[in-house]
């Protein structure tokens, strides 16, 4: 049996409303966007993963959504809880974290211990906001936290030219959007129960590996690092 054939027969069956999240997504790419896919067979089949991405724009989660073959819970910003059309779907989907920005929730924090604790996916984006920009700019270390008190393989995922799409829409044109899913890592001395100040360190390796699957244009604060990025 070839791996590709056997990593589907281990694939665990989605739940219906992941299914049909995933189709709509897919629908939603396919007649509005360019897509290009690299890398999607890194993503393990199975076990607790913490993916982590860039974040450029509102169709970054359907993105995510539409790639990941698996259960995944995503981060959402408070805001969107209430949304019509939007709130009402992700609540419906309960794939939604909804997480407070700009301070310390504690109740998103450990929902999503919870997530991965018992073996599904946790999807997020260590910068904490939207880019501006379109580079990556300073992250924070929520992502640094859940890996630490988890010791969950981490699977870098980046996305780009989506930040086009609005413009590429008013031409009548689909934007060519490029997503690469890099090769997943685990950091060796977790799980530990590590301090504030010991956890930058896991947040430069995660964004460096993010760094590395971007366009130099893309790398924003992360762009100007010497050498390789350090060995998780």
């Amino acid at each position: 049996m070839s791996k590709d054939l056997m990593n589907h027969a281990n694939r665990p069956k989605l739940p219906a409303r992941v299914r049909f999240l995933r189709h709509l997504a897919w629908l939603i790419l396919r007649l509005f966007t360019r897509l290009e896919v690299h890398g999607v067979e890194n993503f393990p089949v199975t076990g607790s993963a913490l993916m982590i991405m860039n974040h450029l724009h509102w169709l970054d989660p359907v993105i995510g959504v539409a790639i990941i073959e698996r259960p995944t819970v995503m981060f959402t910003a408070e805001k969107w809880e209430h949304r019509p059309v939007i709130g009402d779907v992700l609540r419906w989907s309960r794939r939604a974290i909804f997480v407070v920005r700009g301070e310390l929730d504690r109740r998103a924090l450990n929902e999503a211990l919870a997530v991965i604790q018992r073996g599904d996916v946790l999807a997020l984006a260590p910068e904490g906001t939207r880019s501006k920009t379109g580079a990556l700019q300073q992250a924070r270390d929520g992502a640094a936290y859940l890996v630490s008190r988890t010791g969950a393989v981490v699977v870098p995922v980046v996305a780009y030219g989506q930040e086009q799409a609005e413009r590429q829409w008013k031409r009548l044109r689909r934007p060519h959007i490029v997503v690469r899913v890099g090769e997943p890592f685990r950091f060796e001395d977790t799980p530990n129960k590590a301090r504030s100040r010991d956890l930058p360190p896991y947040t430069e390796v995660m964004m460096q590996r993010l760094a590395e699957l971007l366009p130099p244009s893309y790398r924003g604060v992360y762009g100007d690092q010497s050498g390789p990025p350090p060995t998780p």
